[in-house]
């Protein structure tokens, strides 16, 4: 295995997952070192998932616009990024944000906006460490434009991005009518309710005005954001505090996904996620939302928590606060390149397998299991491997990768010569953590079977 190594900090960039409550100084030292680092290895590979963010910020816009590339929805990750340029022209992810846009602008067809795009991109960012992400043919393409030659448009991928536009802004409108149609369905439904209360409801709500008014409640939870490792459990502390006239009964609830096991403790004691108490005036309930973060949760996932008070003797008298929570993980991505892009059948080539961790958390007892493609025949590895040779499978074992590091493994093949011209050559790598019993699958860059060239003939004599 090839010694771990620090990534070079890019001059720009941030990430959504990292923008979360903290002390003020780890949160300056995050922003302005750790951000980048994390947004640049994202961005380099093109496989991350990320959480909107709940702000509409330059942030969120990004993750907004990077989700829609992931999607193949290129039409619309162009939209998101363009506002960014509109509503944050000083972003500090312009140099990640234009290179999406380029990549975004090729996918769609719109080969005039790839150029414009990744030239602006190598003038303003000439050293940056993402230059040597971008593919081939936008260079190209850039290289055109620089030469004033207007490269023409793609038809078959514009033709496809703006069907899945078009499928997408259907799915979006029948989305929103199913909630309008919910919404005049619980308005008649609250409506004729009204109506057969009659006024015989009215004369007792007057009458029990007074003792509605004596029964208050409101919820103290801590501020910020609680950060808790995946896998591990939670808790969050609240206080419930009876501004009533007299003592009072509640019935205290916790709701949240199942995945996160939510339950409440009391007085020491753990109690289900809906349970009566009693509440006197001259001292507040304490207790504690407890929890469990699921294992499969990315780095940076956010999630809501919530606390209910409701009154047991009038159920309409209803107090709630949300606490949000934010998962911390590894997030292990894997790059698969080939050395070559067309090879020839007998010839050698050797895969690039790199693995980084751009998560907050180290990654521990990971295999790289690495499926090749079986046109190939495995020579040898960098690193010590277990070759499963009826499944054309290596494993290779990281015990622990840190945050911002990677390790690389060379693998050695040869293709077959009965191999068929034009067959796509691609391994499969997968990442079993053992730790969290989590995998995840990546999938190599292609290298296409060509024909061998033709030898020269000699020269015949006249």
């Amino acid at each position: 295995m090839y010694s771990a190594g620090r990534f070079p900090t890019p001059i720009h960039g941030v990430c959504a997952f990292m923008k979360m409550q903290a002390a003020p100084l780890l949160r300056n030292i995050c922003l302005r070192f750790l951000k980048p680092v994390l947004c640049s290895l994202i961005i380099m590979l093109l496989g991350a998932g990320f959480v909107v963010a709940s702000e509409i910020d330059d942030s969120s816009l990004f993750v907004e616009a990077f989700t829609a590339y992931q999607k193949k929805d290129y039409l619309l990750a162009i939209e998101k990024i363009q506002s960014i340029d509109q509503l944050f022209p000083d972003t500090p992810l312009h140099d990640v944000a234009l290179l999406l846009l380029a990549r975004s602008g090729l996918n769609s067809g719109d080969n005039e906006l790839a150029a414009k795009t990744i030239l602006q991109f190598t003038k303003e960012f000439p050293a940056s460490p993402l230059t040597s992400s971008i593919e081939e043919e936008l260079l190209r393409l850039g290289s055109l434009w620089q030469k004033g030659e207007r490269p023409l448009p793609a038809i078959p991928l514009r033709t496809a991005a703006r069907k899945i536009r078009d499928e997408q802004a259907a799915q979006e409108r029948s989305t929103a009518e199913k909630r309008q149609l919910t919404a005049k369905t619980e308005q008649g439904r609250i409506s004729q309710q009204t109506l057969e209360s009659g006024p015989d409801k009215h004369e007792r709500t007057a009458a029990e005005k007074p003792a509605l008014d004596s029964v208050r409640a409101a919820i103290n939870l801590p501020g910020g954001t609680q950060i808790v490792a995946v896998g591990q459990p939670g808790e969050i502390p609240f206080e419930v505090v009876n501004l009533g006239t007299s003592e009072e009964v509640f019935i205290l609830e916790t709701t949240s996904h199942p995945e996160y096991e939510p339950t409440l403790k009391i007085s020491g004691r753990t109690v289900s996620p809906s349970s009566h108490v009693t509440i006197g005036t001259s001292a507040p309930l304490t207790g504690s939302i407890m929890f469990r973060m699921p294992p499969d949760r990315v780095d940076g996932h956010k999630s809501t928590l919530s606390l209910r008070v409701v009154s047991a003797k009038y159920h309409h008298l209803v107090q709630a606060r949300d606490a949000q929570i934010i998962a911390a993980a590894p997030l292990v991505r894997v790059v698969a390149k080939p050395d070559k892009q067309a090879v020839e059948p007998g010839e050698y080539m050797r895969y690039r397998i790199t693995v980084l961790n751009a998560g907050t958390l180290p990654a521990l007892a990971m295999t790289v299991r690495v499926v090749l493609p079986a046109q190939v025949d495995f020579l040898g590895a960098s690193a010590a491997v277990n070759f499963v040779k009826d499944q054309a499978r290596l494993d290779f074992r990281v015990e622990r990768l840190d945050f911002g590091t990677l390790s690389e493994f060379m693998l050695d093949v040869k293709v077959r010569e009965d191999s068929r011209l034009g067959e796509e050559l691609r391994s499969k790598v997968e990442i079993v953590n053992d730790q969290l019993k989590t995998k995840e699958t990546f999938t190599s860059s292609v290298a296409v079977v060509q024909q061998k060239p033709a030898l020269s003939q000699p020269a015949q004599k006249p």
